[in-house]
């Protein structure tokens, strides 16, 4: 029922690969996330976020038996019907706030593990969507594989180093801004979309304006938000921007301060991301702190950037 055909596709594609090249991907090559199994037992229970209302589907390598499923708190679960090789939950909205639980599955053959179990962590906004489990013995490929992947992390963490860097070597003020090709004589482009935005009935936050820029890089949002609960601060812990095809798009935010009971604040969200993936629209998400609360806007989009000097 919530299986689309993506899922099936690789399900299918799963059972016709011999078990002992199933390993995970390198980091950025594959969709969703993807965890192995060692047959020695030795892993530590993975940890997948789940969110209210939203779809996470495990894919396995390996038969399940459909009767042995343990799933804690089963009745803040939609389970879809599990498949030969998936399984599909999703959420209510009364799983919100709560402590983690965990899922078991168990496999049909006798080889080693003979179970798997997840613990599930509740997020306010995000859901991993698509989980793939690997179980094998670890053989000398999955060594390598692991091996393949913690040198790209390493290149990555290279490059991001060198990045700040480059950045610290520029000077600081307008100078900087200048020097990183991020402004020219024209300035950041940016658009009022305080009209364009949709809003949800359930938002604990309102809002005034809000504000689109985008730089070379990376795109950022100024938000007038009012708390209007008379009682209780609202302090912003997390922020994502949501892509049409689903993809997610990390934001980093400031001021960090809570805003007071009744009182106005304005908020800056930024994200990194090549221009390519910034055409939109996007779906805004902030969470506070404590996970109770949430403020979501969509149909945000981008100014184009302006043609000039370092854009």
């Amino acid at each position: 029922m919530f299986a689309s055909s993506p899922t099936t596709f690789l399900v299918l594609l799963l059972a016709a690969t011999p078990v002992a090249s199933q390993t995970c991907p390198p980091p950025g090559e594959s969709e969703g996330r993807c965890i192995e199994l060692a047959a020695d037992g030795t892993d530590e229970v993975a940890e997948v976020q789940i969110s209210p209302g939203q779809t996470t589907t495990f894919v396995f390598d390996s038969d399940l038996r459909a009767d042995e499923l343990t799933l804690e708190s089963r009745e803040r679960f939609e389970v879809a019907d599990p498949g030969k090789r998936t399984l599909t939950l999703v959420p209510s909205e009364k799983i919100r706030g709560e402590k983690p639980s965990q899922a078991t599955v168990c496999f049909t053959d006798v080889a080693s593990p003979e179970c798997a179990t997840f613990r599930l962590v509740v997020h306010p906004a995000i859901a991993e969507r698509q989980v793939t489990i690997f179980r094998h013995a670890r053989s000398v490929d999955s060594v390598q594989a692991e091996l393949r992947k913690t040198r790209e992390e390493n290149s990555e963490l290279r490059a991001e180093n060198a990045r700040i860097r480059a950045e610290h070597d520029r000077p600081a003020g307008l100078l900087g801004l200048f020097a990183s090709g991020m402004v020219d004589e024209k300035g950041i482009p940016s658009q009022d979309i305080t009209k364009r935005i949709t809003t949800r009935e359930s938002n604990s936050l309102a809002k005034t304006t809000v504000t689109a820029f985008r730089a070379p890089g990376r795109v950022a949002i100024g938000l007038w938000l009012e708390n209007p609960d008379a009682a209780k601060s609202w302090t912003l812990q997390g922020a994502v921007l949501v892509g049409p095809k689903g993809e997610q798009l990390e934001a980093s935010f400031w001021p960090a301060e809570p805003i007071p009971p009744g009182e106005w604040r304005r908020v800056w969200i930024e994200v990194m991301a090549p221009d390519a993936r910034t055409e939109g629209p996007f779906t805004l998400k902030l969470w506070e702190a404590d996970g109770q609360r949430t403020f979501v806007i969509g149909n945000v989009t981008f100014p184009a950037l302006t043609v000039g000097p370092g854009l």
